[in-house]
């Protein structure tokens, strides 16, 4: 859910980079590009054996599907830090690495949890069931597990808010209008 939100507030805020970034904001737009796609990616299995009335996702759907679902939950994080990276200093940055790998170690965890979950996931949409607990339960300790990352963006987000409040650059130094600052 918080993923979902997270790339709500990006699509809907990301005029504002727009104007100000617009090399990060190429590099931000690709990678939320790239979740979009992932998204499909993970849908597109799930809407073929629904559709071919196929349950044998044992082959390369099931393995296409895992690796989908990974790439919308790590890629989520990548937008993240693509859209703050230039403007946290070194705890912030030590924080976004450990919350961007940590995320990563979750995110390809949960991709093979549920990668054998495309054959019920599949059943359940052909029997128009709305049960989603058991397909849910094999990654509910890992989606909470996604904490520790949303917690070490908190501290390198805040990290930037603060830095920005006080106009310094991500080195510390004040901010001085006019000089090209990276």
């Amino acid at each position: 859910m918080f993923t979902a939100f997270g790339i709500l507030f990006l699509y809907l805020g990301r005029h504002e980079w727009n104007e100000t970034h617009r090399t990060r904001v190429g590099h931000a737009n690709l990678a939320f590009l790239v979740s979009l796609v992932a998204i499909a990616g993970a849908g597109a299995p799930i809407a073929y054996l629904t559709v071919v009335g196929g349950t044998d996702s044992t082959g390369w759907l099931g393995v296409e599907f895992g690796v989908a679902v990974a790439l919308v939950f790590a890629v989520t994080f990548v937008t993240y830090s693509l859209v703050a990276a230039h403007l946290v200093g070194r705890w912030g940055e030590v924080a976004m690495g450990l919350g961007l790998g940590w995320a990563a170690l979750i995110s390809a965890l949960i991709g093979l949890a549920l990668s054998p979950q495309l054959n019920p996931i599949v059943k359940s949409i052909a029997a128009r069931s709305t049960a989603v607990t058991s397909i849910a339960h094999p990654i509910t300790l890992l989606d909470s597990l996604l904490a520790f990352s949303y917690l070490a963006f908190f501290f390198a987000f805040a990290d930037a808010h603060w830095r920005v409040a006080k106009r310094l650059t991500p080195e510390g130094e004040p901010f001085v209008p006019g000089i090209p600052h990276t």
